[in-house]
């Protein structure tokens, strides 16, 4: 059974490059363009694993994380940022434990850090 991923990014042009790539390596892919729209996702298709982006109009990338681990805390969650450097950001993830990356994504290295995530 393929594995099923949900991206959330506001970014479409994002969301349609890694949903490609992710389908054609296998993945059943979800695209949501709003924390709130990836919420909904994630309570109706249960997925696999959660890819997110941080920063986002409206509700950030953490904010769905905090959410999320209401009601599925077991959930494998991964964080994109092109903010790493911010101290606030660094903070946040690190708080989390949660793996993430930074942009610009290489998308093996995004391939392999999601594949592990799926093996623990």
């Amino acid at each position: 059974m393929k594995p099923k991923i949900i991206i959330v990014d506001d970014d479409k042009l994002i969301c349609e490059l890694y949903s490609e790539y992710f389908a054609q390596n296998g993945f059943t892919v979800q695209s949501a363009f709003s924390a709130h729209e990836a919420l909904k996702k994630i309570r109706e298709t249960d997925p696999d694993i959660v890819l997110s982006d941080i920063i986002m109009p409206n509700e950030d990338g953490f904010s769905l994380y905090e959410k999320v681990q209401l009601f599925n805390p077991d959930l494998p969650f991964v964080f994109i940022t092109g903010y790493d450097h911010d101290e606030i950001i660094a903070s946040r993830l690190n708080e989390t434990g949660r793996k993430w990356i930074a942009k610009p994504v290489m998308l093996e290295e995004l391939m392999d850090l999601i594949k592990s995530e799926l093996k623990q």
